[in-house]
């Protein structure tokens, strides 16, 4: 009965979801209207559903973090942190997650709180932690994209701005007495999105190629206010990039 009533629910959000689409196409005048009465179909979805069922699928999370000597595998602190997760196209929030950039795959607890578990990552659209924003590239036919999986969106507007932070475990084995001592590398890479062209921004003289057409400019904004690729990356390539998102509003 619990089950046919939470299957009742969900075809019942799917059809308001559908109608509220159709309304507001004919006249812009109706999308005011429209995004209040999706948003509160949406929270009385989430108040009949509680805890979710379309939410906690997945698999178990299989804990390995205890095998690292140095290290965690994931994203900033080694801890839950509230943040959304956009799921099977739903929105979620006030949702406990975290990132294991090692597996690229968003985690977040059972409801009972007793085990963890490892959302697919396919059927994550986005998600944030905190402050943090992040969307998965899974565009193949995309030559210039870069390989599929959670960017973090670090500047949007006509042109975006995104980190790939990856995480490998080391194994270091020259100390016999010692054991096997495993470790994390941690990988970093940007890559600035323009139309539908990725170009990678990870040295100055990449991110004047990609901002070709105004080249000299943002070497002058950069010498100006002190910006440096090599000494200051992210920071430089916000600013840089903001500076140059302006100029075609």
């Amino acid at each position: 009965m619990r089950l046919l009533f939470k299957t009742t629910c969900t075809f019942l959000f799917i059809c308001i979801v559908l109608c509220l689409k159709i309304q507001a196409q004919p006249a812009a005048r109706d999308t005011s209207f429209s995004d209040s009465a999706y948003g509160l179909a949406l929270r009385q979805y989430h108040a009949y559903l509680d805890p979710e069922p379309n939410l906690y699928r997945g698999g178990q999370y299989a804990e390995y973090s205890f095998l690292l000597k140095e290290g965690h595998p994931f994203f900033g602190e080694d801890r839950l942190r509230k943040g959304t997760v956009v799921y099977n196209g739903i929105l979620y929030e006030n949702v406990s997650l975290l990132y294991d950039e090692i597996l690229d795959q968003p985690v977040m607890p059972d409801p009972l709180r007793v085990f963890k578990i490892a959302l697919t990552p396919p059927q994550v659209g986005s998600f944030t932690i905190e402050d943090h924003s992040f969307v998965r590239l899974s565009d193949s036919l995309n030559r210039s994209q870069p390989a599929n999986g959670f960017y973090e969106q670090l500047y949007k507007g006509h042109i975006s701005l995104l980190k790939r932070e990856r995480k490998t475990m080391q194994e270091d084995v020259s100390n016999p007495a010692e054991g096997v001592r495993r470790f994390i590398e941690v990988h970093v890479s940007y890559y600035l999105k323009r139309g539908n062209e990725y170009y990678p921004v990870n040295n100055k003289g990449s991110l004047l190629y990609a901002l070709k057409d105004k080249s000299r400019e943002a070497r002058k904004f950069m010498r100006q206010n002190h910006l440096n690729v090599r000494k200051d990356k992210e920071n430089t390539l916000v600013k840089v990039v903001t500076w140059y998102d302006g100029l075609n509003p």
